[in-house]
Protein backbone atom coordinates (compact mmCIF):
# COMPACT_ATOMS: atom_id res chain seq x y z
CA UNK A 1 0.00 0.00 0.00
CA UNK A 2 1.21 3.68 -0.41
CA UNK A 3 3.07 5.52 2.15
CA UNK A 4 0.61 7.55 2.54
CA UNK A 5 -2.70 5.53 2.29
CA UNK A 6 -4.37 8.18 -0.51
CA UNK A 7 -3.71 7.52 -4.17
CA UNK A 8 -4.87 10.74 -6.22
CA UNK A 9 -8.28 12.31 -4.29
CA UNK A 10 -8.90 7.84 -3.39
CA UNK A 11 -8.63 6.69 0.79
CA UNK A 12 -6.99 3.45 0.47
CA UNK A 13 -8.78 1.43 3.19
CA UNK A 14 -7.62 -1.96 2.62
CA UNK A 15 -5.76 -4.68 0.32
CA UNK A 16 -8.67 -6.72 -1.39
CA UNK A 17 -6.53 -8.73 -3.53
CA UNK A 18 -3.39 -8.36 -5.60
CA UNK A 19 -1.50 -9.80 -8.30
CA UNK A 20 2.08 -10.63 -10.72
CA UNK A 21 1.93 -6.04 -11.40
CA UNK A 22 -0.16 -4.36 -8.77
CA UNK A 23 -2.23 -4.74 -5.82
CA UNK A 24 -6.78 -3.94 -5.58
CA UNK A 25 -7.60 -1.74 -2.69
CA UNK A 26 -11.06 -0.81 -1.22
CA UNK A 27 -10.88 2.42 -1.36
CA UNK A 28 -13.12 5.41 -0.26
CA UNK A 29 -14.08 8.93 -2.63
CA UNK A 30 -13.99 11.59 -0.11
CA UNK A 31 -15.77 13.88 -2.17
CA UNK A 32 -18.85 12.24 -3.26
CA UNK A 33 -18.87 9.58 0.06
CA UNK A 34 -18.55 6.83 -2.11
CA UNK A 35 -16.55 3.03 -1.15
CA UNK A 36 -14.95 2.29 -4.86
CA UNK A 37 -12.31 -0.47 -5.76
CA UNK A 38 -9.19 1.06 -7.03
CA UNK A 39 -7.09 -1.21 -9.12
CA UNK A 40 -3.34 -0.23 -9.06
CA UNK A 41 -0.25 -1.42 -11.62
CA UNK A 42 3.57 -0.57 -10.53
CA UNK A 43 5.86 0.37 -13.03
CA UNK A 44 8.84 -1.42 -10.87
CA UNK A 45 7.02 -5.23 -10.60
CA UNK A 46 6.88 -5.10 -14.59
CA UNK A 47 9.64 -6.21 -16.60
CA UNK A 48 11.17 -3.34 -18.61
CA UNK A 49 9.96 -5.45 -22.14
CA UNK A 50 6.66 -5.61 -21.40
CA UNK A 51 6.22 -2.37 -19.56
CA UNK A 52 4.81 -0.60 -22.65
CA UNK A 53 2.29 -3.30 -23.52
CA UNK A 54 0.78 -3.41 -19.94
CA UNK A 55 0.44 -0.26 -19.61
CA UNK A 56 -1.69 -0.10 -23.07
CA UNK A 57 -3.89 -2.77 -21.46
CA UNK A 58 -4.30 -1.23 -18.11
CA UNK A 59 -5.32 2.18 -19.83
CA UNK A 60 -7.65 -0.34 -22.78
CA UNK A 61 -9.19 -1.60 -19.76
CA UNK A 62 -10.58 1.45 -18.07
CA UNK A 63 -11.58 2.59 -22.08
CA UNK A 64 -13.06 -0.36 -23.03
CA UNK A 65 -15.42 -0.56 -19.78
CA UNK A 66 -15.58 3.22 -19.24
CA UNK A 67 -17.52 2.96 -22.66
CA UNK A 68 -19.85 0.87 -21.50
CA UNK A 69 -22.58 1.59 -18.58
CA UNK A 70 -24.70 -2.12 -17.88
CA UNK A 71 -25.87 -3.14 -14.25
CA UNK A 72 -24.34 -6.15 -15.27
CA UNK A 73 -21.27 -4.70 -16.09
CA UNK A 74 -18.48 -3.12 -13.69
CA UNK A 75 -18.66 0.25 -13.69
CA UNK A 76 -14.85 2.48 -14.37
CA UNK A 77 -15.21 5.96 -12.32
CA UNK A 78 -11.85 7.38 -12.91
CA UNK A 79 -8.11 6.48 -14.27
CA UNK A 80 -5.25 7.92 -13.16
CA UNK A 81 -0.78 8.09 -13.08
CA UNK A 82 0.90 9.15 -9.64
CA UNK A 83 4.52 8.19 -9.73
CA UNK A 84 5.26 4.72 -9.82
CA UNK A 85 1.49 3.57 -10.01
CA UNK A 86 -1.34 3.73 -12.69
CA UNK A 87 -4.84 3.25 -11.58
CA UNK A 88 -8.40 2.90 -11.99
CA UNK A 89 -11.45 3.49 -9.82
CA UNK A 90 -14.24 1.49 -10.21
CA UNK A 91 -17.65 0.35 -8.69
CA UNK A 92 -17.10 -1.40 -5.70
CA UNK A 93 -18.76 -5.13 -5.33
CA UNK A 94 -19.47 -6.85 -2.31
CA UNK A 95 -19.92 -9.92 -3.53
CA UNK A 96 -17.20 -13.07 -4.60
CA UNK A 97 -15.98 -15.03 -8.15
CA UNK A 98 -18.32 -17.31 -10.04
CA UNK A 99 -14.70 -18.98 -9.56
CA UNK A 100 -14.66 -19.43 -6.11
CA UNK A 101 -17.91 -21.45 -6.07
CA UNK A 102 -16.48 -23.64 -8.81
CA UNK A 103 -13.47 -24.27 -7.17
CA UNK A 104 -14.68 -25.34 -3.97
CA UNK A 105 -16.78 -28.32 -5.76
CA UNK A 106 -19.59 -26.67 -6.28
CA UNK A 107 -22.08 -27.99 -9.01
CA UNK A 108 -24.58 -25.35 -9.08
CA UNK A 109 -28.42 -26.24 -9.79
CA UNK A 110 -28.88 -25.78 -13.45
CA UNK A 111 -31.61 -22.69 -12.05
CA UNK A 112 -29.14 -21.00 -11.15
CA UNK A 113 -26.48 -21.90 -13.88
CA UNK A 114 -29.14 -20.78 -16.10
CA UNK A 115 -29.62 -17.48 -14.30
CA UNK A 116 -26.14 -16.22 -13.97
CA UNK A 117 -25.56 -17.50 -17.53
CA UNK A 118 -28.67 -15.53 -18.68
CA UNK A 119 -27.11 -12.11 -17.07
CA UNK A 120 -23.78 -12.76 -18.62
CA UNK A 121 -25.42 -12.77 -21.77
CA UNK A 122 -27.30 -10.13 -21.41
CA UNK A 123 -24.39 -7.74 -20.59
CA UNK A 124 -22.27 -9.56 -23.48
CA UNK A 125 -25.13 -8.37 -26.27
CA UNK A 126 -24.93 -5.00 -24.61
CA UNK A 127 -20.58 -5.25 -25.23
CA UNK A 128 -20.76 -6.76 -28.71
CA UNK A 129 -23.64 -4.10 -29.79
CA UNK A 130 -20.95 -1.60 -28.57
CA UNK A 131 -17.86 -2.53 -30.41
CA UNK A 132 -16.41 -4.22 -27.46
CA UNK A 133 -15.46 -7.80 -26.97
CA UNK A 134 -13.93 -8.91 -23.78
CA UNK A 135 -11.64 -11.88 -24.75
CA UNK A 136 -11.11 -13.14 -20.87
CA UNK A 137 -14.50 -14.41 -20.42
CA UNK A 138 -13.83 -16.65 -17.33
CA UNK A 139 -15.42 -17.01 -13.63
CA UNK A 140 -12.42 -15.08 -12.08
CA UNK A 141 -13.75 -12.69 -14.24
CA UNK A 142 -17.85 -13.03 -13.07
CA UNK A 143 -18.77 -11.41 -9.57
CA UNK A 144 -21.68 -12.12 -7.63
CA UNK A 145 -23.54 -10.38 -5.16
CA UNK A 146 -25.37 -10.74 -2.53
CA UNK A 147 -28.12 -10.15 -4.08
CA UNK A 148 -27.32 -13.26 -6.97
CA UNK A 149 -26.71 -10.58 -9.48
CA UNK A 150 -23.54 -10.67 -11.41
CA UNK A 151 -20.70 -7.95 -12.70
CA UNK A 152 -18.33 -8.77 -15.28
CA UNK A 153 -14.77 -7.54 -14.50
CA UNK A 154 -11.72 -7.13 -16.50
CA UNK A 155 -11.61 -5.97 -19.69
CA UNK A 156 -7.91 -5.81 -19.50
CA UNK A 157 -7.52 -7.78 -23.28
CA UNK A 158 -11.09 -6.16 -24.49
CA UNK A 159 -10.80 -5.62 -27.84
CA UNK A 160 -12.38 -2.28 -29.48
CA UNK A 161 -13.79 -1.61 -32.58
CA UNK A 162 -11.29 1.61 -32.63
CA UNK A 163 -8.38 -0.41 -30.93
CA UNK A 164 -4.75 -0.66 -32.77
CA UNK A 165 -3.03 -1.94 -29.91
CA UNK A 166 -3.57 -6.11 -30.10
CA UNK A 167 -4.01 -7.44 -33.68
CA UNK A 168 -4.10 -10.40 -35.43
CA UNK A 169 -1.27 -12.58 -34.96
CA UNK A 170 -1.26 -12.32 -31.01
CA UNK A 171 -2.71 -15.14 -28.68
CA UNK A 172 -4.34 -13.96 -25.83
CA UNK A 173 -6.55 -15.51 -23.08
CA UNK A 174 -6.98 -17.86 -19.94
CA UNK A 175 -6.40 -21.57 -22.45
CA UNK A 176 -9.38 -23.53 -20.99
CA UNK A 177 -11.99 -20.95 -21.68
CA UNK A 178 -10.38 -19.38 -25.14
CA UNK A 179 -11.97 -20.00 -28.63
CA UNK A 180 -10.18 -22.43 -31.05
CA UNK A 181 -9.89 -19.04 -33.07
CA UNK A 182 -8.10 -17.30 -30.45
CA UNK A 183 -5.11 -20.11 -30.27
CA UNK A 184 -4.92 -19.64 -33.74
CA UNK A 185 -4.38 -15.76 -33.12
CA UNK A 186 -6.97 -14.76 -34.91
CA UNK A 187 -8.87 -12.23 -35.75
CA UNK A 188 -11.50 -12.48 -33.27
CA UNK A 189 -15.04 -11.19 -32.66
CA UNK A 190 -18.65 -11.51 -30.34
CA UNK A 191 -18.78 -15.17 -30.83
CA UNK A 192 -15.25 -16.02 -29.15
CA UNK A 193 -17.02 -14.53 -25.79
CA UNK A 194 -20.06 -16.86 -26.62
CA UNK A 195 -17.35 -20.00 -26.88
CA UNK A 196 -16.26 -18.69 -23.51
CA UNK A 197 -19.40 -18.34 -21.59
CA UNK A 198 -20.47 -21.61 -23.36
CA UNK A 199 -17.24 -22.97 -21.32
CA UNK A 200 -18.24 -21.55 -18.42
CA UNK A 201 -21.87 -22.51 -18.43
CA UNK A 202 -20.65 -26.15 -19.11
CA UNK A 203 -18.55 -25.65 -16.37
CA UNK A 204 -21.31 -24.68 -13.83
CA UNK A 205 -23.61 -27.72 -15.20
CA UNK A 206 -21.17 -30.32 -15.04
CA UNK A 207 -18.69 -29.40 -12.19
CA UNK A 208 -15.87 -30.38 -15.12
CA UNK A 209 -14.02 -28.25 -17.59
CA UNK A 210 -14.81 -29.43 -20.96
CA UNK A 211 -11.09 -29.54 -21.96
CA UNK A 212 -8.30 -30.30 -19.31
CA UNK A 213 -4.42 -30.84 -18.98
CA UNK A 214 -1.65 -28.41 -20.23
CA UNK A 215 -2.28 -25.56 -22.32
CA UNK A 216 -0.53 -27.25 -25.31
CA UNK A 217 -2.85 -30.35 -24.49
CA UNK A 218 -6.06 -27.94 -24.00
CA UNK A 219 -5.03 -25.91 -27.51
CA UNK A 220 -5.04 -29.95 -29.09
CA UNK A 221 -8.37 -30.71 -27.68
CA UNK A 222 -9.79 -27.44 -28.23
CA UNK A 223 -8.54 -27.21 -32.10
CA UNK A 224 -9.71 -31.21 -32.63
CA UNK A 225 -11.87 -32.88 -29.95
CA UNK A 226 -15.45 -32.37 -29.44
CA UNK A 227 -16.39 -32.13 -25.67
CA UNK A 228 -18.63 -34.73 -24.17
CA UNK A 229 -22.21 -33.92 -23.57
CA UNK A 230 -22.87 -32.29 -20.23
CA UNK A 231 -25.84 -34.71 -19.17
CA UNK A 232 -22.61 -37.75 -19.19
CA UNK A 233 -21.38 -35.79 -16.13
CA UNK A 234 -25.31 -34.43 -14.95
CA UNK A 235 -28.33 -36.44 -16.23
CA UNK A 236 -30.84 -34.03 -14.97
CA UNK A 237 -29.60 -31.81 -18.54
CA UNK A 238 -31.85 -32.25 -20.84
CA UNK A 239 -31.36 -32.75 -24.48
CA UNK A 240 -31.90 -28.87 -25.40
CA UNK A 241 -30.21 -27.62 -22.99
CA UNK A 242 -27.36 -30.15 -24.30
CA UNK A 243 -27.66 -28.91 -27.83
CA UNK A 244 -27.56 -25.16 -26.73
CA UNK A 245 -24.20 -26.05 -24.78
CA UNK A 246 -22.95 -28.06 -28.05
CA UNK A 247 -23.63 -25.71 -30.44
CA UNK A 248 -21.82 -22.58 -27.97
CA UNK A 249 -18.62 -24.74 -28.29
CA UNK A 250 -18.69 -25.52 -31.94
CA UNK A 251 -14.92 -25.78 -33.38
CA UNK A 252 -15.91 -22.21 -36.14
CA UNK A 253 -17.49 -19.40 -35.48
CA UNK A 254 -20.25 -20.13 -38.07
CA UNK A 255 -21.49 -23.23 -36.13
CA UNK A 256 -22.06 -21.11 -32.75
CA UNK A 257 -24.45 -18.78 -31.78
CA UNK A 258 -24.26 -15.45 -34.26
CA UNK A 259 -24.87 -13.14 -31.06
CA UNK A 260 -25.76 -13.46 -27.21
CA UNK A 261 -29.80 -13.05 -28.13
CA UNK A 262 -29.32 -16.27 -30.03
CA UNK A 263 -27.82 -17.79 -27.13
CA UNK A 264 -30.37 -16.56 -24.71
CA UNK A 265 -33.47 -17.75 -26.80
CA UNK A 266 -31.93 -21.05 -26.89
CA UNK A 267 -31.59 -21.31 -23.00
CA UNK A 268 -35.05 -19.99 -22.74
CA UNK A 269 -36.45 -22.34 -25.30
CA UNK A 270 -34.54 -24.97 -23.12
CA UNK A 271 -36.20 -23.44 -19.77
CA UNK A 272 -39.70 -23.89 -21.35
CA UNK A 273 -39.92 -26.95 -23.00
CA UNK A 274 -37.97 -29.20 -19.91
CA UNK A 275 -39.66 -27.57 -17.13
CA UNK A 276 -39.07 -29.64 -14.22
CA UNK A 277 -41.49 -32.99 -12.88
CA UNK A 278 -41.77 -34.40 -9.61
CA UNK A 279 -40.20 -37.62 -11.50
CA UNK A 280 -36.99 -35.17 -12.36
CA UNK A 281 -37.12 -32.44 -10.34
CA UNK A 282 -33.54 -30.40 -9.45
CA UNK A 283 -34.52 -31.55 -5.74
CA UNK A 284 -35.12 -35.24 -5.62
CA UNK A 285 -35.25 -37.98 -7.85
CA UNK A 286 -37.53 -40.64 -5.85
CA UNK A 287 -40.79 -40.03 -4.21
CA UNK A 288 -41.08 -40.87 -0.73
CA UNK A 289 -43.05 -44.30 0.57
CA UNK A 290 -45.64 -42.27 2.39
CA UNK A 291 -46.49 -40.14 -0.61
CA UNK A 292 -46.81 -43.43 -2.55
CA UNK A 293 -48.70 -44.69 -0.40
CA UNK A 294 -51.05 -41.96 -0.24
CA UNK A 295 -52.30 -41.85 -3.64
CA UNK A 296 -55.00 -43.63 -5.04
CA UNK A 297 -53.36 -47.02 -6.32
CA UNK A 298 -53.55 -50.67 -6.01
CA UNK A 299 -51.29 -53.21 -3.65
CA UNK A 300 -50.09 -54.70 -6.99
CA UNK A 301 -49.54 -50.48 -8.61
CA UNK A 302 -47.20 -49.72 -5.14
CA UNK A 303 -45.23 -52.69 -5.11
CA UNK A 304 -44.53 -52.11 -8.96
CA UNK A 305 -43.33 -48.50 -7.85
CA UNK A 306 -41.40 -50.08 -5.37
CA UNK A 307 -39.76 -52.29 -7.48
CA UNK A 308 -39.29 -49.37 -10.21
CA UNK A 309 -37.48 -47.12 -7.66
CA UNK A 310 -35.23 -49.56 -6.01
CA UNK A 311 -34.43 -50.84 -9.83
CA UNK A 312 -33.76 -47.10 -10.65
CA UNK A 313 -31.71 -46.37 -7.65
CA UNK A 314 -29.38 -49.71 -8.03
CA UNK A 315 -28.58 -48.40 -12.07
CA UNK A 316 -28.88 -44.71 -11.63
CA UNK A 317 -25.40 -43.93 -11.60
CA UNK A 318 -24.33 -47.04 -13.79
CA UNK A 319 -22.77 -46.08 -17.34
CA UNK A 320 -24.06 -49.43 -18.78
CA UNK A 321 -26.28 -50.13 -21.62
CA UNK A 322 -27.98 -53.45 -19.65
CA UNK A 323 -28.83 -51.82 -16.74
CA UNK A 324 -31.30 -48.92 -18.60
CA UNK A 325 -32.46 -51.69 -21.14
CA UNK A 326 -33.53 -53.79 -18.52
CA UNK A 327 -35.35 -50.72 -16.77
CA UNK A 328 -37.05 -50.01 -19.69
CA UNK A 329 -38.46 -53.47 -20.48
CA UNK A 330 -39.05 -54.11 -16.75
CA UNK A 331 -40.98 -50.86 -16.47
CA UNK A 332 -42.37 -49.25 -20.04
CA UNK A 333 -44.34 -46.60 -17.92
CA UNK A 334 -41.96 -46.30 -14.83
CA UNK A 335 -41.42 -42.78 -12.75
CA UNK A 336 -38.42 -42.40 -14.68
CA UNK A 337 -38.97 -43.49 -17.83
CA UNK A 338 -37.95 -40.05 -19.50
CA UNK A 339 -34.50 -40.00 -17.59
CA UNK A 340 -33.69 -43.66 -18.44
CA UNK A 341 -34.30 -42.71 -22.30
CA UNK A 342 -31.97 -39.80 -21.75
CA UNK A 343 -29.57 -41.90 -20.00
CA UNK A 344 -29.61 -44.55 -22.52
CA UNK A 345 -29.39 -41.66 -25.53
CA UNK A 346 -26.17 -40.69 -23.79
CA UNK A 347 -24.65 -44.18 -23.20
CA UNK A 348 -24.95 -44.98 -27.07
CA UNK A 349 -23.99 -41.78 -28.14
CA UNK A 350 -20.88 -42.57 -26.16
CA UNK A 351 -20.64 -45.68 -27.30
CA UNK A 352 -20.85 -44.48 -31.10
CA UNK A 353 -18.32 -41.60 -30.21
CA UNK A 354 -16.05 -44.39 -28.57
CA UNK A 355 -16.47 -46.60 -31.75
CA UNK A 356 -15.78 -43.70 -33.85
CA UNK A 357 -12.63 -42.94 -31.54
CA UNK A 358 -11.68 -46.56 -31.80
CA UNK A 359 -12.09 -46.31 -35.63
CA UNK A 360 -10.31 -43.22 -35.67
CA UNK A 361 -7.54 -44.78 -33.55
CA UNK A 362 -7.22 -47.70 -35.91
CA UNK A 363 -7.56 -45.33 -39.11
CA UNK A 364 -4.84 -43.47 -37.21
CA UNK A 365 -2.94 -46.22 -36.59
CA UNK A 366 -2.58 -47.15 -39.93
CA UNK A 367 -2.23 -44.29 -40.81
CA UNK A 368 0.86 -44.37 -38.78
CA UNK A 369 2.76 -47.15 -39.40
CA UNK A 370 1.57 -45.96 -43.79
CA UNK A 371 3.26 -43.20 -42.74
CA UNK A 372 6.02 -45.35 -40.62
CA UNK A 373 6.25 -47.40 -43.99
CA UNK A 374 6.62 -44.12 -46.00
CA UNK A 375 9.38 -42.88 -43.97
CA UNK A 376 11.27 -46.36 -43.97
CA UNK A 377 11.21 -46.38 -47.64
CA UNK A 378 12.24 -42.60 -48.10
CA UNK A 379 15.03 -43.62 -45.66
CA UNK A 380 15.91 -46.53 -47.74
CA UNK A 381 15.64 -44.31 -50.87
CA UNK A 382 17.74 -41.66 -49.00
CA UNK A 383 20.31 -44.45 -47.78
CA UNK A 384 20.31 -45.77 -51.64
CA UNK A 385 20.61 -42.07 -52.94
CA UNK A 386 23.30 -41.68 -50.63
CA UNK A 387 25.28 -44.78 -51.26
CA UNK A 388 24.89 -44.14 -55.32
CA UNK A 389 26.41 -40.66 -54.06
CA UNK A 390 29.21 -42.46 -52.58
CA UNK A 391 29.77 -44.64 -55.27
CA UNK A 392 29.71 -41.73 -57.91
CA UNK A 393 32.02 -39.90 -55.85
CA UNK A 394 34.15 -42.90 -55.78
CA UNK A 395 33.77 -42.89 -59.21
CA UNK A 396 34.87 -39.81 -59.75
CA UNK A 397 37.65 -40.23 -56.84
CA UNK A 398 38.86 -43.02 -59.23
CA UNK A 399 38.79 -41.38 -62.42
CA UNK A 400 40.08 -37.79 -60.91
CA UNK A 401 43.23 -40.43 -59.41
CA UNK A 402 43.40 -42.01 -63.02
CA UNK A 403 43.51 -38.51 -64.61
CA UNK A 404 46.16 -37.39 -61.94
CA UNK A 405 48.24 -40.54 -63.17
CA UNK A 406 47.84 -39.78 -66.70
CA UNK A 407 48.40 -36.14 -66.19
CA UNK A 408 51.63 -36.93 -64.28
CA UNK A 409 52.48 -39.35 -66.99
CA UNK A 410 52.02 -37.35 -69.43
CA UNK A 411 54.18 -34.39 -67.64
CA UNK A 412 56.95 -36.94 -66.99
CA UNK A 413 56.96 -38.20 -70.95
CA UNK A 414 56.61 -34.44 -71.92
CA UNK A 415 59.53 -33.60 -69.41
CA UNK A 416 61.46 -36.11 -71.20
CA UNK A 417 61.15 -34.75 -74.05
CA UNK A 418 61.53 -31.43 -73.43
CA UNK A 419 64.86 -32.81 -71.62
CA UNK A 420 65.64 -34.20 -74.96
CA UNK A 421 65.28 -31.29 -76.70
CA UNK A 422 67.23 -29.58 -74.22
CA UNK A 423 69.94 -32.22 -74.72
CA UNK A 424 69.60 -32.18 -78.19
CA UNK A 425 69.38 -28.30 -78.60
CA UNK A 426 72.78 -28.11 -76.29
CA UNK A 427 74.22 -30.51 -78.95
CA UNK A 428 73.25 -28.36 -81.48
CA UNK A 429 74.55 -25.43 -80.10
CA UNK A 430 78.16 -27.23 -79.12
CA UNK A 431 78.01 -28.24 -82.56
CA UNK A 432 77.20 -24.97 -84.54
CA UNK A 433 79.79 -23.33 -81.84
CA UNK A 434 82.14 -25.96 -83.08
CA UNK A 435 81.46 -25.27 -86.54
CA UNK A 436 81.18 -21.86 -86.07
CA UNK A 437 85.41 -21.45 -84.19
CA UNK A 438 86.52 -24.20 -87.10
CA UNK A 439 85.05 -21.74 -89.11
CA UNK A 440 86.58 -18.66 -87.31
CA UNK A 441 89.98 -20.40 -87.58
CA UNK A 442 89.20 -20.92 -91.06
CA UNK A 443 87.96 -17.37 -91.98
CA UNK A 444 91.44 -16.09 -89.72
CA UNK A 445 93.15 -18.86 -91.58
CA UNK A 446 91.95 -17.03 -95.05
CA UNK A 447 92.45 -13.77 -94.38
CA UNK A 448 96.07 -14.14 -93.07
CA UNK A 449 96.68 -15.92 -96.51
CA UNK A 450 95.14 -13.50 -97.93
CA UNK A 451 97.33 -10.83 -96.04
CA UNK A 452 100.33 -12.77 -97.13
CA UNK A 453 99.29 -13.02 -99.97
CA UNK A 454 98.56 -9.54 -100.69
CA UNK A 455 101.97 -9.04 -98.73
CA UNK A 456 103.53 -11.29 -100.93
CA UNK A 457 102.19 -9.76 -104.36
CA UNK A 458 102.96 -6.53 -102.89
CA UNK A 459 106.69 -7.11 -102.03
CA UNK A 460 106.58 -8.95 -105.53
CA UNK A 461 105.25 -5.66 -107.25
CA UNK A 462 107.64 -3.87 -105.12
CA UNK A 463 110.49 -5.87 -106.43
CA UNK A 464 109.14 -5.41 -109.80
CA UNK A 465 108.42 -1.78 -110.10
CA UNK A 466 112.21 -1.42 -108.25
CA UNK A 467 113.86 -3.45 -111.08
CA UNK A 468 111.21 -2.02 -113.59
CA UNK A 469 112.53 1.66 -112.05
CA UNK A 470 116.29 0.49 -111.60
CA UNK A 471 116.08 -0.71 -115.57
CA UNK A 472 114.41 2.47 -116.29
CA UNK A 473 117.03 4.36 -114.80
CA UNK A 474 119.77 1.69 -116.37
CA UNK A 475 118.59 2.42 -119.40
CA UNK A 476 118.27 5.89 -118.61
CA UNK A 477 122.00 6.56 -117.33
CA UNK A 478 122.77 4.48 -120.41
CA UNK A 479 121.06 6.65 -122.59
CA UNK A 480 122.74 9.37 -121.01
CA UNK A 481 126.13 7.48 -121.43
CA UNK A 482 125.71 6.99 -125.03
CA UNK A 483 124.59 10.65 -125.36
CA UNK A 484 127.25 11.88 -123.95
CA UNK A 485 129.08 9.81 -126.02
CA UNK A 486 127.85 10.90 -129.33
CA UNK A 487 128.21 14.48 -128.53
CA UNK A 488 132.11 13.73 -127.78
CA UNK A 489 132.33 12.51 -131.47
CA UNK A 490 130.46 14.74 -132.58
CA UNK A 491 132.57 17.67 -130.60
CA UNK A 492 136.07 15.37 -131.55
CA UNK A 493 134.65 15.86 -135.46
CA UNK A 494 133.98 19.30 -135.46
CA UNK A 495 137.52 19.90 -133.82
CA UNK A 496 139.15 18.16 -137.00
Amino acid sequence: MPTTNKLGKYELRRELGKGAMGIVYEGFDPFIQRTVAVKTIQKSLVEPSEMEEAFARFRREAQAAGRLSHPKIISIYDYGEEGDLAYIAMEYVDGSELKDHLEAGETLPIADSLRIMLQVLDALEYSHQRGVIHRDIKPANIMITANGSIKIADFGIAKMDSSHLTQAGMVLGTPTYMSPEQFMGKDVDGRSDLYSAGVMLYQMLTGERPFTGSPITIMNKVMHQLPTPPSHFNPKVSPELDLAVMQSLAKTPEERFQNAGEFMRALKRAIAHNAPSPAISDTTLVASKDSLAAEDTGTNDFASRQRDIKLWREISDSTQRASFEQYLKEFPKGEFIDLAKRRLANIEKLEKEAEQEKEQKRLALLAAAERKKQMQEAQLAAEAAQLAKMEAAARAKAVAEARKKEDLARKAKLAQHLSKIKDAGKSERMAVAENQAKLAAAQALRKKQLSDLETNRAKGFADVMARRTAEAQAKEELGKVSRRKLRRRSTSSDDK
